[in-house]
């Protein structure tokens, strides 16, 4: 028997109707999010993550990178309208049975296994995931009911276009029905995101860069919250209360306790640190690192008041999602790993690792446990999550620079960036940065930025006289106290951390190349105020050589009365108005 002869047209008709009721069922699931915390795929996507080989996982984020997280969620919904397809196949082959006994049969099955799967995804059992299966499936079952009332005769194309009308009909009318009682119960229930982080019982004094390196792309000397990057092993970060949230310190200790959130921002040991991070998935010369000012309590205060036991071997930091890490039990002597409860001025985004996260000098981010809620104290040697899945154990930081900005200054093209190394010692490791503009064949030293703090990154700046037209190969490396070049051989990320200088292609021309969206604009100068005041057009044109922003100046009319605010223009060539924003570079 075929496969045409095996599966009918009836099959087909009831696989599409199965799969409609399957992606009104997920949607069912993101309208009533609010009520569990967020879209009830995400935490199932979250449980697929943990509990996928470290092969597979590693294997996915070398492939996909960014994308991995997304196209996980986007499978999990496809493979929902998939089962739901094949669901209606054998619906539909067993409809036999009586409808009423039929329907009520697939209602509360699809409610149980939707608060199942629910709670595979870490949603505890409770009146809001049972009222969000019910949602879920009320709205699945309704389409489905639709689908199955009209005529599924589609032997005829004026049938088949009326059953994808009816199909295309029901997932649009339930996009908008999804989107109205999604924001209903954001109303209601409050959005997740909804957390605004408060400012911090304590002042703050992040250190001040040099504005000599300040121009151009390059990055400031404190990333702000906002700007700084988050990766995370989550589809979605977990939103902790901080009222319901106790850090416990456990395991191979003499007195074990429980901190409550506000004993922690009271504590009197409390530090502030400036410190760099960086991804050990960022590629050289990517954009995974930041700089943030940190306020938080020694990792070693909150262990040593737990009177470790004597054979303990390894600190374990446990997250809410599950994420655990490990070090050695002689790291936490340090004084600068910090619990950090604080970042820039307030505390915490939920993003960020909210209530609280660790922070080690040195290592890349993978090793700072965030949303951590325990830690404990073992007598073996432990895995992190990481090093279950063929990353490196100990995650230090490799020494690097990365160009930032190429940027001209009049003559000059000032060529500017950022080096890291020893950022895990007290003291400064790096020597210097040399930079070359041919491709390494020559190396010019860099002049650094004054150190700000022991495990920040250093900026550089290198000013290059060349002609217009010239195509510039530029090279940086890092040089260490030690007279150590930093390696020039090229790794992937995976497993300890890229390496390898970084290289930019850039040709150099008499003016700033036009940005993308516009062609650049020549401006005139006047000779005086009154002469922009007073005249529709400039006196007295000539050329600016630097970078300026248009004066605004009310226009007249022809009465001399003042025009209100919104004839507001910025004065270009002559006659010619541009938009209130633009810059423009001669």
């Amino acid at each position: 028997m075929s496969f045409a002869e095996y599966v009918t047209q009836e099959d087909v008709v009831a696989a599409l109707r199965g799969a409609v009721v399957g992606l009104v069922w997920v949607g069912g699931l993101f309208a009533a999010g609010p009520l569990t915390g967020g879209f009830g795929l995400i935490p199932l996507a979250d449980f697929v993550i943990v509990t996928s080989p470290g092969w597979f996982a590693a294997t996915m984020i070398d492939l996909l990178g960014f994308w991995a997280k997304p196209l996980l969620l986007g499978s999990l919904v496809a493979g929902a309208a998939l089962l739901a397809g094949g669901l209606g196949v054998v619906a539909a082959r067993l409809s036999v049975v009586d409808d009423r006994i039929s329907s009520s049969v697939w209602v509360s099955s699809g409610v149980a296994v939707t608060c199942g799967l629910l709670a595979l995804g870490g949603v505890p059992l409770s009146a809001p995931m049972i009222t969000t299966a019910l949602i879920a499936v009320f709205q699945a079952f309704l389409a489905g009911w639709i689908l199955k009332s009209s005529s599924t005769d589609t032997t005829s194309l004026q049938s088949r276009r009326s059953f994808a009308g009816r199909s295309l009909a029901i997932l649009g009318g339930a996009t908008v029905s999804v989107g109205l009682f999604r924001a209903t119960l954001d109303r209601i229930a409050g959005s997740r995101d909804s957390r605004t982080p408060d400012m911090l019982p304590v002042a703050v004094s992040p250190p001040t860069g040099d504005p000599g390196f300040e121009f151009g792309e390059m990055p400031p000397a404190i990333t702000s919250p906002a700007d700084h990057y988050v990766i995370h092993k989550n589809v979605s970060p977990p939103s902790i209360d901080a009222s319901e949230w106790q850090l416990t310190v456990s395991g191979a200790v003499s007195d074990p306790y429980e901190l409550a959130y506000d004993d922690l921002l009271g504590h009197e040991k409390t530090v502030q640190q400036s410190m760099t991070m960086v991804c050990v998935s960022n590629e050289v010369g990517g954009d995974l690192i930041g700089t943030a000012h940190w306020t938080g309590v020694p990792l070693s205060e909150l262990v040593e008041t737990a009177a470790p036991a004597d054979g303990t071997v390894d600190v374990v930091t446990h997250a809410a999602d599950g994420y655990s890490e490990t070090f050695p039990i002689e790291q936490i002597r340090r004084e600068d790993i910090l619990l950090a409860y604080g970042m820039g001025d307030r505390t915490l985004r939920d993003k960020n690792g909210f209530p609280a996260r660790l922070l080690i000098p040195g290592r890349y981010g993978m090793k700072m446990t965030k949303w951590i809620d325990e830690i404990e104290l073992v007598e073996s040697d432990r895995d992190g999550y990481w090093h279950e899945r063929g990353w490196n154990e100990e995650a230090v930081l490799n020494t690097g620079s990365y160009i930032q900005s190429v940027t001209r200054d009049g003559q000059t093209v000032q060529i500017g960036g950022v080096a890291f190394g020893g950022l895990e010692t007290q003291f400064e490791e790096i020597q210097a940065v040399e930079v070359s503009i041919d491709g390494g064949d020559s190396w010019n030293q860099a002049t650094l930025e004054s150190q700000l703090g022991p495990h920040m990154r250093r900026r550089w700046k290198h000013p290059v006289d060349v002609e217009a037209g010239t195509e510039l190969e530029i090279v940086c490396r890092t040089i260490r106290q030690d007279g150590s070049v930093q390696t020039a051989d090229e790794t992937d990320p995976r497993p300890g951390g890229a390496t390898g200088w970084h290289r930019v292609s850039e040709t150099v021309w008499s003016r700033a190349k036009p940005s993308p969206q516009r062609a650049p604009t020549r401006l005139w100068q006047p000779d005086t105020d009154s002469d922009m005041r007073e005249q529709p057009e400039c006196r007295s044109p000539r050329p600016m050589t630097r970078v300026v922003r248009c004066r605004t100046w009310r226009d007249r009319s022809p009465a001399g009365e003042h025009l209100s605010p919104a004839t507001e223009t910025r004065w270009g060539r002559t006659g010619e108005t541009v938009s209130e924003n633009e810059l423009f570079i001669i």
